[in-house]
C-alpha cells in the first residue's frame, strides 16, 4: 500500500532470486496487493513472469491465468 506496482516490483525480483538460490524451499505466493491495497490480478500478476516455471515457487491461479492464458494446467495452480 506504499505506492504502485513500479514500488512493488524490486521486492518481487528479490524474492524470486532468493527462491530461485533456495530451492529446498517452497514457496507458496499469495495475492498479494491484491485486497486491501486495490490491485487486481492482471495488475500484480505481470511481475510474476520470471516466476512461472521456477519449481518451488507455486503461484496463485490468478496470477497463472493473466501470466499464461489459456495454458494454466501446464503450470501451478
Amino acid at each position: 500500500m506504499q505506492g504502485g506496482v513500479k514500488t512493488i516490483k524490486p521486492y518481487v525480483d528479490e524474492f524470486i532470486r532468493f527462491a530461485k538460490e533456495s530451492p529446498r524451499l517452497i514457496f507458496l505466493v499469495t495475492r498479494i496487493g491484491c485486497g486491501i491495497a486495490g490491485f487486481q490480478d492482471r495488475d500484480i500478476a505481470p511481475l510474476f513472469k520470471a516466476a512461472i516455471n521456477v519449481e518451488n515457487i507455486i503461484l496463485p491461479k490468478g496470477f497463472v491465468d493473466y501470466i499464461v492464458p489459456n495454458e494454466t494446467e501446464n503450470y501451478h495452480q
